[in-house]
């Protein structure tokens, strides 16, 4: 049986980037290509969802796998994450982030044309180290990357042989611990962590796929859900304001580290992770009580979910230049117009490629 709120809840989270990557410009936290300004309710905005609505689509993706493979073969599946993820994250790259990062430079300055913007993200290879040419496709690497990591512990240990109904709230909050610690490895994008992105899906995959396990989280929803948002709240009420002033520095030099300081890292580390988990227990509990159903309009979110994914960058770079050089000193005015643009204009987008054979290919579309 299709489980329609896991459906529901991606192609929320999706649309969900549509008012982070257009607050993202106006934020003192950073942004994909170009910064207009730093405002405190941009940054507070960011700070509510950043620390797990990402992550939550990985647990998705573990969860979808365990569907997946009870009507696949491994090889089956494996072919479908190169079509499904790897050529559109390829196809992007090359078609669509470089529109976005033109249009992003351009609001900075940039002179040049876009043919030579083009040739030196892919002939300079500083750009793939810092992001620039990856944008926020680095979602689809990442998911690959973590799809061929856990096939072999899936094939291996997949029939689940292990007492999973004495998997209870308590112990299913104790994953806050490998969670926090895996965040720390293997950072090949900046502050996203391979391991931390593998567990959340090898936890989705043999864990909260379970029927017994997902109706205690809907059991729990509320203490869950209420406990995610009280954390949420004092982290954004802490750290909202800091974004972008003089005394705030990513940078620690190898003079300031000390003991003290590692375990303080450490301590923001855990609650963020504490976020991040109750965030992701917490949101499903609620979507399983809330979100099982479906109509046109959610099947339709469901299959273009990716998609969306996919070419929402462009058109908000594209609109934000325009508009904040048209309606100047108008914040307000200028990210609902961002938002509802980019959102017509991705799906209008999406429509013509979904009728041009060989592109939708290409971006892991069907007809």
């Amino acid at each position: 049986m299709r489980k329609y709120f896991m459906d529901n809840l991606r192609w929320l989270i999706i649309l969900i980037l549509f008012p982070y990557h257009t607050l993202i410009i106006y934020s003192g936290i950073g942004s994909y290509y170009f910064h207009v300004t730093n405002n405190i309710f941009a940054n507070a905005f960011l700070l509510t969802f950043a620390p797990w609505f990402m992550q939550l689509l990985f647990v998705i993706a573990g969860i979808a796998t365990f569907y997946s493979l009870k009507k696949r073969t491994s090889t089956q599946y494996l072919k479908e994450r190169v079509s499904k993820l790897l050529i559109p994250m390829v196809a992007g790259m090359i078609l669509v982030i470089p529109i976005s990062v033109y249009f992003g430079l351009l609001y900075s300055g940039y002179t040049g044309s876009f043919l030579n913007l083009w040739w030196n993200i892919f002939t300079n290879p500083s750009h793939l180290g810092d992001g620039l040419a990856l944008g926020p496709l680095w979602f689809l690497l990442y998911l690959f990357i973590v799809s061929l990591l856990a096939l072999p512990v899936i094939l291996k240990y997949g029939k689940r042989n292990f007492p999973i109904q004495k998997y209870t709230i308590p112990k299913l909050l104790l994953l806050v611990f490998p969670l926090a610690i895996g965040s720390y490895f293997l950072n090949l994008y900046p502050d996203k962590s391979v391991i931390e992105f593998f567990l959340l899906f090898v936890f989705g995959y043999f864990l909260l796929s379970d029927d017994v396990v997902q109706e205690k989280l809907e059991k729990w929803r509320w203490p869950l859900f209420i406990s995610f948002a009280v954390l949420t709240a004092i982290y954004v009420a802490i750290t909202a304001g800091s974004f972008g002033s003089e005394g705030n520095t990513a940078t620690t030099t190898a003079a300031t580290v000390s003991l003290s300081t590692i375990i303080a890292g450490f301590l923001i580390k855990m609650y963020t992770s504490l976020i991040l988990w109750l965030g992701v227990l917490g949101i499903m509990g609620m979507g399983k009580y809330y979100l099982e159903f479906k109509n046109k309009r959610t099947l339709y979110l469901s299959a273009v979910s990716f998609p969306i994914y996919i070419f929402h960058i462009v058109w908000i770079n594209m609109f934000a230049y325009y508009l904040i050089g048209w309606i100047p000193n108008q914040m307000a005015i200028q990210v609902v117009l961002i938002m509802l643009l980019s959102f017509v204009f991705t799906i209008a987008t999406i429509e013509v490629i979904r009728r041009t054979p060989v592109i939708r290919t290409l971006f892991g579309m069907k007809g």
